[in-house]
């Protein structure tokens, strides 16, 4: 007769405010050959049991199944940015395979060599697997292994940060060399796209890695945090493309307005990031406070333009200074949007739930106490 394997016990675990959660064990899932997002189908055995099993029809790697590959058809002129996005899009949706199908002729090759280069600048992990005449065939190679979501979107913040920094310098001391290195500075969208991918793969398949937040909805707030992140590298592409329209340097008085400027909305966007890394609510809220002072820095330099309005001042320094101003004024408010997230994400920090109220027994039988709260006893 056989030996019965021996059996594992397991607890269930709660994940967030509903999810059940209970883990395989790690022999069973070595054998099987599962792997991350690998399907599973779960059966009631009988009024106690239930049943596990992998389809091998499937295999224990999605990677190789139809639902992960994604085919764009270029059947038509379209402009080379449009189907860019479309490839990126089809990246962030998790698709581990994308073919791109294109009619050979005489704009083929200028399409193929854009796309190559989006590979190369804007996406981490991919590889051109195949370069035929009626297309490409693009294969993601990544793992939730090689980098967290939490560590990319500090990334993320590290490269807005420099950026915004040497955007600034090269406004202030009309530096177009350093204007246009943070241009085409490209990490920012390469780490973007691939945090928005593993957030909305863990949000789709539950598959969660250590170091990252296990909750569903707490991970959408980060999707909206690494946007506000992104946006304010845009903001320093914005105050870059400005020194580049500037004829000659400003003058001492206007950079020195510009540099406590800038100073500021670094400082507002740097305390903000970092209140969402210590989940720090209170942090936030200093950060929110802060950003109410940068009005009154930002009437400061209005009036210093007010100024030069009335002096012979040349018209499109006015303009490239005001330019510049607004995108400080957006870094700001993008870090306040990062500031409202954190509060949202730490809520348990500031909110105290009215502990219940305890039965007192006397004498007579029991007593309830009136609930404070309840407008109706």
């Amino acid at each position: 007769m056989a030996s019965q394997p021996p059996k594992e016990k397991r607890k269930v675990q709660i994940s967030g405010k509903s999810s059940c959660m209970i883990s395989l064990p790690k022999r069973w899932v070595k054998e099987m050959g599962l792997v991350q997002g690998s399907p599973l189908t779960i059966s009631r055995h009988n009024s106690t049991s239930l049943l596990i099993s992998m389809d091998k029809n499937l295999g224990g790697n999605v990677a190789q199944g139809e639902n992960d590959i994604g085919s764009l058809f270029v059947s038509r002129p379209e402009l080379p940015e449009t189907i860019l996005r479309k490839i990126i899009c089809l990246y962030v949706q998790g698709y581990n395979i994308i073919k791109v199908r294109m009619i050979e002729n005489s704009s083929s090759s200028f399409l193929k060599t854009t796309i190559r280069e989006l590979v190369r600048r804007q996406l981490i992990g991919v590889e051109i697997i195949s370069d035929a005449s009626d297309g490409l065939v693009l294969q993601i190679l990544l793992g939730k292994s090689e980098l967290t979501i939490e560590n990319a979107m500090k990334r993320m913040s590290i490269v807005s940060s420099a950026m915004l920094e040497d955007a600034l310098f090269a406004l202030r001391f009309f530096d177009k060399r350093r204007a246009r290195d943070v241009i085409e500075k490209d990490e920012i969208e390469r780490f973007g796209s691939y945090t928005a991918r593993q957030i909305l793969g863990s949000i789709s398949h539950d598959f969660f890695k250590e170091g990252d937040d296990s909750e569903p909805e707490n991970l959408a707030v980060y999707l909206m945090i690494s946007r506000a992140i992104g946006n304010v590298a845009k903001c320093a592409r914005d105050v870059a493309e400005q020194v580049l329209r500037l004829d000659s340097p400003i003058d001492g008085r206007t950079s020195e307005y510009l540099g406590k400027l800038g100073s500021a909305a670094s400082e507002i966007f740097d305390s903000a990031v970092l209140s969402f890394f210590k989940r720090d609510s209170r942090a936030a809220e200093t950060t929110i406070d802060r950003s109410k002072e940068f009005s009154s820095l930002d009437g400061v330099a209005l009036e210093n333009q007010r100024e030069f309005s009335r002096s012979p001042f040349d018209s499109g320094q006015l303009m490239v200074l005001v330019g510049a101003i607004e995108a400080l004024k957006s870094v700001v408010y993008h870090s306040v949007e990062v500031s409202d997230l954190v509060l949202n994400l730490t809520s348990e920090q500031y909110v105290r739930t009215e502990e219940a109220v305890s039965p007192t027994i006397s004498n007579s039988g029991l007593i309830l106490e009136r609930d404070p709260m309840n407008v109706f006893s």
